[in-house]
């Protein structure tokens, strides 16, 4: 393996991996191809619906969500996007490790009100309503951009119950409405996005995550303030940096009273070490796609 530069060293070092654990994640950022297809069914297809593409034998996976199929894929077979099904918003398309995040929602009893914070491009809220149609469900996105192809997904897949707003996380949190279900998934450095073949200048350096880092504790704050007694708050990135994850969840717990960490027990394989609470990362080599972090917190009054 070629020598590592000091951006991986660093990570490397922050996430206190040994050297088995640290080559597998370097060898999967350089080569690029540690994504996993996965394809969450949409409210469009029937209970009984089956993909028309071979799927992976996923009965082995405790924490594989409701409606999450696993393409096979190989010479001679078709991407999952190639299919009618795909076009007429039957199905949709994501990394794995989305799926793996959302898994944490197992433990969330069913929300009468629900917000997805930072949705774009709506995997989450597909994710959601895959467990548990919305009653009541708000997907918000800032970015003007990214709010029309959130819009068009959800209006595709046939999402039901759901508004789609663009308000700033500081104004969600003055308009004073409250919500038992946040979701985070948080603006990040995206290293993840390495380990399947997209370059991210930039994305190991301090500065970029530790500007992530600022952002990401701005929007928790303002989040908790949506919360309602009892709520439940999903928060998750696709990088790896402590900073971003770890870190991050233990400041919102010191500086927010009244909130705790929930214990997933289907992710307990996947707890962190970097964390005195029950936190949970996904690295590429544990083979369900590029690699994520997920922490759920509960508002306990």
């Amino acid at each position: 393996m070629q020598e590592a530069s000091h951006g991986e060293r660093r990570l490397c070092a922050r996430l206190r991996l040994d050297d088995t654990a640290a080559d597998a994640l370097l060898s999967a950022m350089r080569a690029g191809d540690s994504s996993c297809a996965a394809v969450v069914l949409t409210p469009l297809a029937p209970p009984e619906y089956v993909p028309p593409f071979p799927c992976e034998d996923m009965s082995a996976v405790p924490w594989l969500p409701p409606r999450v199929h696993v393409p096979q894929m190989g010479e001679g077979i078709q991407k999952p996007t190639a299919y009618e099904d795909y076009r007429r918003g039957l199905y949709y398309v994501l990394d794995l490790s989305s799926c793996w995040e959302s898994a944490a929602l197992g433990v969330v009893p069913p929300p009468m009100r629900s917000l997805d914070l930072c949705a774009a491009p709506g995997g989450k809220s597909m994710l959601m309503a895959a467990r548990y149609l919305p009653q009541n469900h708000t997907a918000n996105e800032v970015n003007a951009a990214r709010r029309g192809i959130l819009r068009q997904n959800l209006e595709l897949s046939g999402m039901p119950n759901v508004t789609v707003t663009g308000l700033r996380p500081d104004q969600w949190a003055a308009a004073g409405e409250l919500f038992d279900l946040l979701l985070v998934d948080a603006p990040c450095s995206g290293q993840s996005l390495l380990c399947k073949g997209i370059r991210n200048p930039g994305c190991l350096g301090s500065a970029m995550v530790n500007g992530n880092a600022k952002r990401q504790k701005g929007i928790l704050l303002a989040a908790t303030r949506c919360a309602a007694p009892g709520a439940h708050l999903l928060y998750s990135t696709c990088t790896y940096d402590p900073d971003e994850n770890e870190k991050v969840m233990a400041y919102i717990l010191k500086r927010v009273p009244g909130w705790e960490a929930v214990e997933v027990p289907v992710l307990t394989p996947f707890c962190s070490g970097l964390a005195d609470f029950p936190a949970y990362r996904l690295l590429p080599h544990h083979g369900f796609g590029a690699g994520g972090f997920c922490c759920l917190l509960r508002k306990n009054n």
